[in-house]
């Protein structure tokens, strides 16, 4: 099951590293699009391969029931997520300590532009614990990113593809 042979391995490190690659080429280029659609991207990048990955599965048997097309497309986005969450540790703990200080300063910008929906004392309130909370990026703080991201979006997007891709059941005859 943990062979590079095996395709949801092979797909989860091929993710990881594809949107770590694609994280620091952003960083290169303009450290703020780290914090756009750079997760839009990422995901994207995790939902190919996972569907890769069942395809895959799918050219090994008759017939491929949901949790068949399930494990594969989970399997490659947990490596790929493990993969990626260690990369963003680094990146932001040891090569650019900078993107910590930008993510709170762009989350203070956006609660201000938002000033006139939210009203001046909830503006206000919002700015004080932004300014209190704390944006470092630690084992604590990696391991519960990982450990979220394995049930959302992780679980819920394997699920979804799972059901697309399962075959309907074999006739009995």
């Amino acid at each position: 099951m943990w062979s590079f042979e095996n395709p949801a391995v092979k797909n989860g490190i091929l993710a990881g590293i594809g949107a770590a690659v694609y994280i620091l080429l952003l960083y290169l280029i303009n450290a703020k699009l780290v914090f756009g659609a750079a997760s839009f991207v990422t995901t994207a990048i995790f939902i190919f391969l996972m569907v890769k990955s069942v395809k895959a599965e799918k050219g090994l048997s008759e017939y491929t029931s949901f949790s068949d097309a399930l494990k594969p497309a989970f399997l490659t986005y947990v490596i790929a997520n493990l993969i990626y969450i260690v990369f963003y540790y680094v990146l932001v703990n040891f090569i650019a300590p900078e993107l910590l200080i930008m993510q709170k300063e762009m989350a203070v910008a956006m609660l201000e532009k938002m000033s006139g929906f939210m009203g001046e004392e909830a503006t206000e309130a919002a700015l004080e614990q932004m300014e209190s909370k704390n944006f470092d990026f630690g084992i604590k703080t990696a391991s519960w990113t990982f450990a979220w991201g394995l049930i959302f979006p992780g679980f819920l997007v394997a699920a979804i593809i799972a059901a697309v891709m399962k075959d309907s059941r074999p006739v009995q005859g």
